[in-house]
């Protein structure tokens, strides 16, 4: 007998149809991966089964657990349902947690609303739940704030929270986008674990399908509020299954580039070293980047990689060695993973974008501004639109125009495609490659992705710990790593696997 049952569940929000019959089955101990493009409707089906669909929509339907019918329960009831019976695991776990509190006491919370256990008899639970979700037995998670650990140690414990009532359903919507391969890896075996060992149910969310398919045992695909297919993910083929079979073809990354010197050296780091809090973040790090060229900087969280991009574009000072070009100035500018944070939301997309110009007249400010947007394949229209009124990626073309619109030698790239869809992130990619070809740009592109390393990467600089441990051009290292560590996160990398 099904655990969760979905039937013909649909969403209106005003006049538009966000979900539209929507049919899913779920039983314990299975893992159901639900992918799609961005606004397929795949968060907001998740997030219904919760009771929590956007304010103002309408609900019809039925959403089934173990017979009890969740749409028409009260909040009060929903309330005791979530955390106990359904656990929600969140996209971006920084700010689902409040700075305030420990992460243990995170993790302790659940237990002390839904039972009244006292604060040790709590603490002690959530220790288990957190040994249970491999949070680092290392780190005592009742002295440290979510900002004082890592994004995968973040994860962890926020998995530790939604299970530490041993629900029955586990909801993780998007629960790896921002993590590095290795992470993301352990990550999804611990929701297949979860699945096996605590006989949970587990629907993973997700637009990361070559990710999800290694732990799923059903995929369901969505598009624009539908389900167009599903199936067992052993099951998927070209005649099976057409549209799950094309979505994993373009997941596939491309065939490297070859190796080629584009120009003259633009930018040069010399036995670079920082510290953070008197702990080595770099050290005697030295790159060379040369006009036209793409070099791809990979690693695990932690691995400095973050740390040398704020430093080559000029955000911080090297404690030992040097960074700049070769006797000229060189002109930087960043692009940064999220795009919509990265820009004033009460500033017009026009008004940001020009942000970087030296004073100029209006007119040739507008002028700028509506090339640059064409540039990047947006109308000029988007000039008068704010940050919040735009899609992922149609932000994330506002955030390179605004790069851009200076006409620098070098773009620093952190994560700028990680949570894009397979589609949106090959057109950025794309653009990308038009915009270093046409202009000359270097290009410093850190990604977790090592497929999309290999599909826009001239060269590749691996960083564990600080120290770069392996480099070259990208059809190189990734097809034949020789370093340990190189060879764990291309294993670990379920794009170069497909």
């Amino acid at each position: 007998m099904a655990l969760l049952t979905v039937n013909n569940l649909s969403l209106m929000l005003g006049e538009r149809a966000l979900l539209k019959g929507v049919d899913l089955s779920l039983s314990r101990g299975e893992v159901m991966g639900l992918v799609g493009a961005s606004g397929s409707g795949k968060s907001l089906t998740a997030r219904s089964i919760l009771g929590l669909p956007p304010q103002g929509a309408i609900l019809s339907g039925s959403v089934h657990l173990r017979g009890t019918e969740l749409l028409t329960l009260k909040e009060r009831a929903l309330c005791r349902i979530r955390g106990q019976d359904i656990g929600m695991v969140f996209q971006d776990s920084a700010s689902a947690f409040d700075p305030l509190m420990t992460v243990g006491d995170h993790v302790a919370e659940p237990l002390r609303w839904h039972f009244g256990l006292g604060r040790e008899a709590a603490r002690r639970e959530a220790r288990r739940a957190l040994k249970r979700a491999e949070f680092p037995a290392e780190i005592d998670a009742f002295s440290r704030y979510p900002h004082e650990v890592s994004g995968g140690q973040r994860q962890r414990a926020m998995i530790a929270a939604a299970t530490v009532l041993s629900p029955k359903l586990l909801l993780a919507d998007e629960p790896t986008t921002a993590l590095d391969v290795t992470t993301q890896a352990s990550i999804l075996a611990l929701f297949r674990k979860l699945a096996s060992g605590e006989d949970m149910a587990v629907l993973l969310v997700s637009h990361d399908l070559p990710a999800v398919a290694t732990i799923a045992d059903h995929l369901v695909l969505m598009d624009e509020g539908s389900i167009v297919e599903k199936a067992e993910t052993a099951m998927i083929s070209e005649q099976n299954t057409p549209k799950l079979a094309a979505l994993f073809a373009s997941a596939r990354p491309g065939p490297s580039r070859p190796v080629m010197t584009r120009g003259g050296i633009v930018l040069k780091a010399t036995g670079v070293s920082y510290s953070y809090h008197g702990k080595r973040a770099l050290d005697g790090v030295s790159l060379t980047l040369r006009k036209g060229e793409c070099l791809g900087l990979i690693g695990q969280s932690g691995s400095g990689k973050s740390t040398l991009a704020r430093l080559v574009a000029g955000l911080a000072n090297p404690l030992e060695g040097q960074i700049g070009g070769t006797g000229v100035k060189v002109r930087v500018q960043m692009v940064f993973q999220d795009p919509v944070g990265a820009f004033n939301p009460r500033w017009t997309l026009g008004r940001s974008i020009a942000e970087p110009l030296s004073p100029r007249s209006r007119h040739e400010v507008e002028r700028l501004v509506t090339d640059a947007l064409i540039e990047v394949g947006l109308d000029p229209s988007f000039a008068a639109r704010y940050p919040h009124e735009i899609s992922g990626g149609q932000a994330q073309r506002a955030a390179i125009a605004r790069a851009i619109i200076a006409k620098p030698d070098v773009l620093v790239l952190d994560e700028p495609v990680s949570a894009l869809d397979v589609a949106i992130r090959g057109q950025i990619l794309d653009l990308l490659d038009t915009l270093k070809n046409r202009h000359g740009l270097a290009l410093f592109f850190i990604t977790h992705d090592l497929g999309v390393a290999r599909s826009i990467a001239d060269h590749v600089i691996v960083m564990q710990n600080g120290v770069v441990v392996e480099e070259g051009p990208a059809s190189d290292v990734l097809a034949a790593p020789t370093h340990p560590y190189t060879q764990a996160l291309v294993a670990a990398s379920p794009s170069l696997r497909l």
